[in-house]
């Protein structure tokens, strides 16, 4: 394995850190079902793929005028 390479799917845990969030968030945007994701084992997992496409998403809502809804 490459060191520092990111594996294409991450824990909870993982994601937290990857996006410097607290894992409160993470489960916030769960189950509001508002990052993509999906249960192994019980346990949450994230595609890395589809993380970042979910990051250019929430990137582009803001370059074109889309509003932070208040949590």
């Amino acid at each position: 394995m490459i060191p520092n390479a990111i594996p294409k799917v991450l824990t909870l845990s993982e994601v937290s850190d990857y996006l410097n969030v607290s894992p409160v968030t993470i489960y916030r945007l769960l189950r509001r079902k508002q990052i993509p994701a999906f249960r192994l084992a019980g346990n949450w997992r994230f595609n890395v793929e589809e993380l970042a496409l979910w990051m250019e998403g929430q990137s582009n809502k803001f370059e074109h005028g889309g509003s932070r809804k208040p949590e």
